[in-house]
């Protein structure tokens, strides 16, 4: 076997990145630059969005707020479907369920709410996207869904179940072939003081951060992350990516208005944790992919 047939070695076009995340614009923002930054190395990328985002606001000044509400759904798939165009993901699935709303909402309690679905159901449906596709690699919420939302809570609880019942022949076998995943990711929320580092720059671009707020509890430190990405180059795409939901980004808010040099700086890095494998303290990763097998067909197929 010589070296372009090691097991240990990726070849990015054999490799799947999937991406989980319970609302449309979610996969731009903390996972935008990720996915530009993978789609420009030759691999694969999915996202699944658990989601429709009925409860988010429309601030698109083409759009009337109250007489658009009902087909915000459909509003927002289009915008989604648009901005995974812009970050060249191959593949996007809807999971189906409606947006759970803000913790202790009246939205919480709708009957279709992802927060109140089956979770073995929920589950299930992950599991015949998962197998379907076939990723790799999947990247989904942090433990706690970084700020307590029900639906990023949700998100993270359904893909670990999924990602672990993908690859067990006996679990939803109505579901298609068994799949083994190699590595699982939750992002990262980390506060990594790029934006006290650049404070004056964002006064003089006229956004005030107001007074400097220690870490957000249960967020870790940069040295806590398994792979620090640098999104750098892939900013101006990511940008792009986010602002296509036009009902979701103001005209006038910092997404929108930053200059490119100050954007590109304050959001310079993705940072992720691997869970599984556990990774082991104080272990590091330059990349997702690093030490993913690839499976003994494609290895067959370059003997």
């Amino acid at each position: 076997m010589n070296a372009s047939m090691t097991p240990n070695r990726h070849d990015n076009r054999d490799v799947t990145i999937l991406v989980i995340r319970p609302h449309p614009d979610d996969e731009s923002s903390a996972t935008g630059g990720m996915l530009a930054h993978y789609h420009a190395q030759g691999v694969r990328t999915g996202v699944v969005i658990c989601t429709g985002g009925e409860e988010g606001k429309i601030h698109d000044p083409d759009l009337d707020a109250e007489a658009d509400k009902p087909r915000l759904r459909e509003i927002r798939e289009q915008e989604l479907r648009n901005a995974c165009s812009i970050l060249g993901v191959s593949e996007l699935r809807l999971l189906g369920y409606r947006d759970s709303g803000m913790a202790e909402t009246p939205a919480n309690s709708h009957p279709e709410a992802f927060w109140r679905a089956d979770r073995t159901e929920a589950v299930g449906r992950l599991v015949r996207v998962i197998r379907e596709l076939r990723p790799h690699v999947i990247v989904t919420e942090q433990s706690g869904g970084a700020y307590s939302h029900p639906d990023h809570v949700m998100c993270h609880v359904v893909s670990v179940a999924a990602f672990h019942a993908a690859g067990d022949v006996q679990a939803y076998p109505e579901a298609g072939t068994a799949w083994n995943v190699s590595k699982l990711y939750t992002i990262a929320h980390i506060d990594d003081g790029a934006w006290e580092t650049l404070r004056p720059e964002f006064k003089a671009a006229g956004f005030d951060l107001g007074k400097r707020r220690p870490r957000r509890k249960g967020r870790p430190s940069p040295e806590a992350a398994t792979v620090a990405l640098d999104v750098r180059p892939y900013s101006d795409i990511q940008r792009r990516a986010l602002l296509a939901h036009r009902t979701q980004i103001p005209l006038s808010s910092m997404w929108a208005r930053l200059p490119d040099e100050l954007y590109r700086r304050a959001f310079a890095t993705a940072y992720f944790m691997r869970v599984h494998p556990p990774a082991a303290a104080q272990e590091r990763e330059s990349d997702l992919c690093h030490g993913v097998p690839l499976p003994p067909s494609m290895l067959q197929s370059r003997a």
